[in-house]
């Protein structure tokens, strides 16, 4: 159970010199974030009454469903499935959404009070997307065929009447389409008609005809694009940038073809725009903020080190004589989050005091995350996607030379940042390895020359026998005998914290828990008796716990109302720099439809 935010007035002014006061902007549900990647926004019931999360959680996409009028919110899946576009009944009974997993893909519901879930539609061999279900029962979807010799799928809008599974055509050609969604009157169909980058414009067809019509131009749009007419049809309703925004606001389209209305919020990235059936327009808004804090090994609230700066920043690592700590720098606003991860530094005094601001220690293009700092001082390893790749990479720390590629696995790779040995012969981390081999994550090592800063071997796959999952993260032992190493399990999705020697074997289990997304690997203590590991149980943030690697036994080392994970100790074992993370999504009916038109995006 979680407690969660029950009509809770966030804006409330009387003006100037009048008895007439401002309707209040309201919050019906917020939802605390597990995902540090991906985030799905919150959708609301037709009445408002209840409002659903998707979130990855314990290694499944879980549906979290909260009651507004008591603030409640409950995990309401504990399988692992692919659960997307989710979406409600027009009734508010059932929640409804797509499994992409092979072996259950189609559309499913579920029942918010039992949490019973039913697949509704099972198309076969096709693949369907965005499904909505209509009052008579009757799933209209998008449904993409097989792809041909070419590689080119028959991509159709169809319908699926209560009970079968055949489908009866209603738009033969939705080649590009996306978030289809039938109008009130059921004469048209809405969609997204998307291109390259993540662009896409806004288009209304006529079921009979097969007549389109394109009301808005160059949008960009998030992760689970989504659209929705208004109760009486006169309007469309989307979440999307224009072409000059750097955030996702909410858009109102209207039917006559006038300009597009903006539904901004706070100066941050609108998830979904969602009408309810009395006419009111629920917004789903996305908060977060990371920064690198520090804390005693023996535990407390974490310090900020880094936000004064202004930079948002991640995944913290200690220069060997703990003078400074690197991190991942980055922007999080949805639209660039892929391509600018930059490596920071910041210098600290003997008391851990930041001597400056951050400064920039590796800039590339794309993703640069993990540095590592080799035990000399002279090298700094990191994960990149350097020339197409996703590997690891060196670089003198002074810049001298271009970062010198140590692994060769290529694009989707999903390898992950690297630490050194004690000895700096030596990096481990985690990888899928070559695509092309299946490989769903394993631990890897590679030898490294710390003179010339090369490779000195291929990487080597660590064996780990008996294990069946998905390995994630890999740390040395201070003594460099053994690993440390998150193992998900493919059967219900729990976390494993493992070790196992560095050579490989059989890995010994140390403790398991709940959230499948740990982020980073488990950390060691400086006398290797304990691991930091962190975890949240599928509700609320993140924290760093310790356990006991000879019983077991654990403590939660971090607190305070801001999340903390990706532990990293000193080098004198005496403190933690840690994420501080605090994310969540919040689901706000807005006291007006809209602040204002705004000609953006182009207008047809």
């Amino acid at each position: 159970m979680a407690r969660g935010l029950i009509a809770v007035a966030l804006i409330a002014a009387t003006a100037c010199g009048s008895n007439v006061e401002e309707a209040p902007d309201v919050v019906l549900a917020r939802h605390v974030h597990t995902d540090l990647y991906d985030a799905y926004p919150g959708i609301p019931s037709p009445a408002g009454d209840r409002v659903v999360f998707a979130d990855f959680a314990a290694g499944a996409r879980s549906l979290t469903v909260y009651d507004v009028a008591t603030g409640v919110g409950r995990v309401l899946t504990t399988t692992p499935a692919e659960r997307f576009r989710v979406t409600w009944s027009p009734d508010g009974s059932r929640v409804v959404y797509v499994d992409r997993r092979p072996e259950s893909h189609g559309v499913w519901t579920l029942d918010p009070t039992t949490g019973q879930e039913s697949r509704i539609v099972d198309p076969g061999d096709a693949r369907v997307d965005h499904p909505r279900l209509l009052p008579d029962g009757t799933v209209t979807a998008l449904r993409h065929d097989s792809a041909d010799a070419e590689g080119a799928e028959d991509s159709a809008w169809v319908a699926y009447a209560p009970g079968l599974d055949q489908a009866t055509v209603l738009v033969e050609s939705a080649e590009g389409w996306a978030a289809s969604v039938r109008s009130p009157d059921g004469r048209s169909v809405a969609h997204l008609q998307v291109a390259a980058g993540y662009r896409a414009d806004l288009a209304v067809t006529e079921i009979a005809t097969g007549e389109t019509r394109t009301l808005a131009t160059d949008f960009r749009f998030g992760w689970d694009s989504r659209v929705d007419w208004s109760p009486t049809g006169d309007a469309l309703y989307l979440a999307a940038a224009g072409p000059d925004d750097s955030l996702l606001v909410g858009w109102r389209v209207p039917l006559d073809g006038g300009p597009a209305e903006r539904l901004t919020h706070d100066g941050r990235d609108v998830l979904a725009v969602t009408p309810l059936a009395d006419g009111r327009v629920a917004l789903s808004v996305y908060h977060t903020r990371t920064a690198v804090g520090l804390v005693p090994v023996t535990g407390g609230e974490p310090t900020d080190v880094t936000t004064a700066g202004g930079t948002s920043s991640f995944l913290p690592s200690w220069r060997p004589d703990g003078g400074a700590l690197g991190f991942t720098t980055f922007s999080w606003r949805r639209l660039r989050m892929p391509i600018d991860f930059d490596l920071g530094v910041l210098d600290l005094d003997a008391e851990g005091t930041p001597t400056g601001t951050v400064r920039t220690l590796l800039s590339e293009e794309h993703e640069d995350y993990g540095a590592a700092w080799s035990p000399d001082g002279r090298w700094l390893a990191f994960h990149g996607h350097l020339e197409q790749s996703d590997d690891i990479w060196l670089v003198p720390v002074d810049g001298s030379e271009r970062p010198t590629r140590l692994t060769r696995f290529g694009p989707g790779a999903d390898t992950g940042e690297p630490d050194w040995r004690p000895d700096g012969r030596a990096l481990a981390f985690s990888s899928h390895g070559p695509p092309s081999e299946g490989n769903p994550g394993s631990v890897y090592t590679v030898a490294v020359d710390p003179a010339t800063g090369l490779a000195a071997a291929d990487p080597f796959r660590v064996p780990l026998d008996g294990f069946d999952g998905y390995a994630m993260g890999a740390r040395f032992s201070p003594d460099g005998e053994r690993l440390a190493f998150y193992g998900r399990s493919f059967e219900d999705g729990r976390v494993t914290v493992y070790t196992v020697p560095a050579a490989g074997g059989t890995p010994t289990a140390v403790l398991s828990f709940a959230n499948g997304e740990p982020y980073s690997a488990p950390e060691w203590s400086a006398d290797g008796a304990s691991l930091f590991y962190s975890r949240n149980d599928r509700f609320g943030p993140f924290q760093v716990w310790r356990v006991a690697i000879a019983t077991g036994a654990t403590e939660q080392v971090t607190t305070g109302a801001i999340g903390a994970l990706q532990p990293s100790v000193s080098p004198d074992g005496r403190t933690l720099a840690v994420t501080m993370r605090e994310a969540a999504i919040e689901v706000v009916v807005l006291a007006a439809g809209s602040t204002g038109a705004n000609p953006e995006p182009n207008q047809e």
